[in-house]
């Protein structure tokens, strides 16, 4: 969509059109059956503008609360950041004067951060800046858009902060190495030094021995999965590390902690009573040794994200397994083990373990389907398998959690 089918669209035909395409989408007509109507009344243009738009919308609505309102193709809602997350890395930029966003994309960032100052929204796509320009429109946003190569761009000197995201796509998928991506991370971090309070978005898997020095570095986990890292700079630097935890379980805000990077002064033991899987944003944080006190528990394993502990304790940032049995892995000795427990099914998860988890739990099931257990009685347990030193283990629990 460019910004002639964005202001058709806006147009009383272009609404027109478009409930009447979403309301055939709503009763489940195919696409090709929509677009067919559609060229009956409007141009190929105008029709193909109609479902791009209806399916960005659809890919937004996870995303995006009033989706149903905004102007994204697939795409462009595809690469958005979560709304939730969205807001959570804009809350740094309170108190600036203006917000640059470079590399806006279709402007989900740049929505957040125009709650807390007026933003430049650059990018070198116009059809991008122009469903910038809608979007900010719709939600009466002071929103200003620049069509330029972030490379070239000149920040005025107005521009007290800025928010960086590097194309890190391009046709052949994702780019691993920072300096390829678009703009390269060395000229992020260049940019991002130059005004008082910056952050750049990065891949969450990032090498961190790359990063530049005297930066915040946080991960972002939304709903269990992690999401997003940020490098900080200058006035948005509150630690060295960061690990964040959104979830509609918890407030707005979400779950924090801060630190240095895990140093080894966890101590590492045997499975006690409970077994914690850490949220992502710990482990990829290096905040064990942060989170483990918390839950009065140790590590099974220098190298893994699992802890154990003997007592009972609730935190954001680990899901909590009651142990009922571990040993050495062995498939066999592993079914046998479940069968004797009256376990009906299980799931499988891993840390370190080269195991194929989702082939181990499709023949665990299977087996237990016919081990005789009693029709009705339902008995589902969790199994981790995980590294003990130089011992392969698997560890029976119930998730309680």
């Amino acid at each position: 969509m460019d910004a002639s089918d964005l202001d058709w669209l806006r147009s009383d035909a272009g609404e027109r059109a478009l409930a009447l395409a979403g309301a055939r989408f709503a009763k489940g007509a195919r696409e090709l059956s929509i677009l067919d109507g559609l060229r009956r009344d409007h141009t190929p243009e105008q029709a193909r503008a109609v479902l791009a738009l209806l399916e960005g919308r659809r890919s937004a609505r996870a995303k995006f609360e009033d989706a149903a309102r905004l102007f994204f193709d697939r795409e462009s809602a595809e690469q958005a950041s979560a709304e939730v997350v969205a807001r959570h890395t804009a809350a740094r930029f309170a108190g600036s004067t203006r917000i640059a966003d470079l590399g806006c994309g279709a402007g989900g960032d740049a929505l957040a951060l125009a709650v807390h100052a007026p933003v430049l929204a650059v990018d070198r796509d116009p059809a991008r800046l122009a469903l910038v320009a809608a979007n900010a429109e719709v939600r009466a946003l002071p929103i200003e858009v620049a069509e330029a190569r972030v490379e070239d761009f000149a920040l005025p000197s107005d521009v007290d902060a800025v928010w960086l995201d590097p194309a890190r796509r391009d046709d052949g998928g994702r780019v691993r190495d920072p300096e390829q991506w678009s703009p390269p991370l060395s000229v992020a971090v260049r940019i991002a030094s130059s005004v008082p309070r910056a952050g750049i978005k990065v891949a969450p898997g990032i090498e961190l021995s790359a990063l530049p020095t005297g930066v915040e570095v946080e991960f972002i986990s939304h709903e269990g999965t992690l999401v997003e890292a940020v490098l900080w700079f200058g006035a948005a630097v509150s630690a060295p590390r960061r690990a964040t935890v959104l979830a509609a379980h918890l407030e707005a805000r979400g779950a924090s902690i801060e630190g240095s990077p895990d140093t080894g002064a966890t101590p590492i033991g045997a499975p006690g009573a409970y077994l914690y899987d850490l949220d992502p944003s710990v482990g990829r944080a290096s905040l064990v040794d942060v989170v483990a006190p918390m839950l009065h528990a140790w590590r099974l394993d220098e190298h893994t994200a699992y802890l154990s502990g003997d007592e009972v304790a609730d935190s954001p940032f680990a899901r909590r397994f009651r142990i009922e049995s571990w040993m050495p892995f062995a498939e066999r000795r592993l079914r046998d083990a479940l069968v004797d427990l009256g376990v009906t099914r299980v799931e499988v998860m891993r840390r370190a373990s080269p195991v194929d988890t989702n082939a181990l739990e499709t023949r665990l099931n299977r087996a237990l389907a016919s081990s005789g257990a009693r029709a009705g009685e339902q008995r589902v347990r969790t199994v981790a398998l995980t590294r003990m030193g130089d011992a392969h283990v698997a560890i029976v629990c119930e998730r309680e959690r």
